[in-house]
């Protein structure tokens, strides 16, 4: 929480600047605004970035308004080895945002302060925002539940995907992984308003016609008509909306996709390998495929590629009172109703407290048969939304 970025095209200047102030914080240093650019979108946030006015590449306010853009949370500081005019001090307020401008002959002191109080704002700042996006993944995840525990079609369909889209995400050490899994959890809203028959195909491992694969493709937009009006969830409807937009993107042979969030892909991701499954194809025909229709990165086909090999599908036997959340089924679940068996949880599902509440009810009405079976690879429950 207090790393801060200097960036300076000065290799002098950018050494004495860090040598005062790497006796409190932790410093990193880019030569240069586009290598600091590139730190900050490979490493960042940042608590703080400190920049000159005077690079030449690409001046101080320029170079703040794009590292805003990558990390807005980020606090801005702005030192000038010169004297700033009326024009660039506007320009460095309004366009890039800064939080506090210095000379570069400032005393160690003044430094010091205001680089606290700097880290100081980014931190009330992010644990804003981190409860809020927290606040928002809970009422996902039980929108998420719901619509689960009334659609079994579509809880087939969507289960494995959360243990795979958050494998993806800590591959790609996504920045946003919250509001991404947000995204998913909302985007089943879509999934309920397809045609039944869309789904039965997809289930069946059938082909779909091309009219269904973009019917397919647009389920992410109900869900952003469905929220699209909570300004709180603005971000979210820009991963649904993206989301939708490779979607349709990727039936066109050829198609551009560098636009789209990195968010909104990795749900393409997630949901290409899930639905490439109902056609019984081997992980490794699935990352082929993907590799040969040319809209993911090399860093997203790496992730992918780590996380099957990481996936750990090897079971084991547990009992009902050690179930816990986080916890991925390895065997559907099977009780009986009106005196015959029916699938209660599906395999590859990943149990929430609210599962886990249903299956003792279940127990206890004697409608519920042990054991159950779970992967090993999921004993460790990973980070994410399991209060609902």
């Amino acid at each position: 929480m207090n790393s801060i970025l200097i960036v300076d095209t000065d290799g002098k200047a950018l050494a004495d600047l860090q040598r005062r102030l790497r006796k409190k914080f932790t410093t990193h240093i880019a030569l240069g605004p586009r290598l600091g650019l590139q730190r900050i979108q490979e490493e960042g946030p940042f608590a703080l970035v400190l920049a000159e006015f005077s690079m030449s590449e690409m001046d101080g306010v320029d170079f703040m308004a794009k590292a805003g853009e990558l990390c807005p949370e980020s606090t801005r500081v702005l030192y000038s080895r010169a004297a700033l005019d009326a024009g660039d001090l506007m320009r460095a307020i309004n366009e890039a945002r800064v939080f506090h401008v210095l000379p570069a002959s400032c005393d160690e002191q003044t430094l010091t302060e205001v680089v606290q109080e700097g880290i100081d704002r980014f931190k009330r700042t992010s644990t804003s925002v981190a409860t809020m996006n927290e606040v928002h993944a809970i009422f996902a995840k039980a929108v998420h539940e719901l619509v689960c525990w009334l659609r079994g079609d579509v809880r087939d369909m969507i289960s494995p995907v959360l243990p795979l889209l958050r494998g993806l995400c800590r591959n790609t050490r996504h920045k946003d992984p919250t509001l991404t899994e947000t995204a998913f959890l909302l985007s089943v809203i879509g999934l309920i308003a397809l045609p039944p028959t869309v789904l039965q195909k997809i289930a069946a491992g059938e082909t779909l016609t091309e009219d269904e694969r973009l019917i397919l493709a647009q389920h992410p937009e109900h869900a952003v008509e469905w929220v699209r009006h909570l300004p709180q969830l603005d971000e979210v409807v820009a991963i649904l909306q993206g989301y939708a937009d490779f979607m349709r993107l990727a039936l066109q042979p050829g198609a551009d996709t560098s636009g789209i969030p990195q968010s909104s892909a990795l749900l393409a991701m997630s949901m290409e390998f899930r639905l490439a499954g109902y056609g019984k194809l081997e992980d490794g025909a699935i990352l082929a495929r993907m590799r040969g229709a040319g809209v993911y990165t090399q860093a997203l086909l790496k992730a992918m590629e780590t996380e099957l090999t990481r996936m750990d599908q090897s079971e084991i036997e547990i009992e009902q009172s050690k179930l816990q959340p986080g916890m991925v089924l390895a065997r559907s679940v099977i009780g009986t109703r009106e005196g015959g068996d029916v699938v209660l949880v599906p395999e590859g599902y990943e149990l929430s407290r609210t599962t886990i509440v249903f299956l003792r009810q279940a127990a206890r009405h004697g409608q519920l048969r042990d054991p159950f079976f779970i992967r090993k690879m999921s004993l460790t429950p990973p980070e994410g939304n399991d209060t609902a």
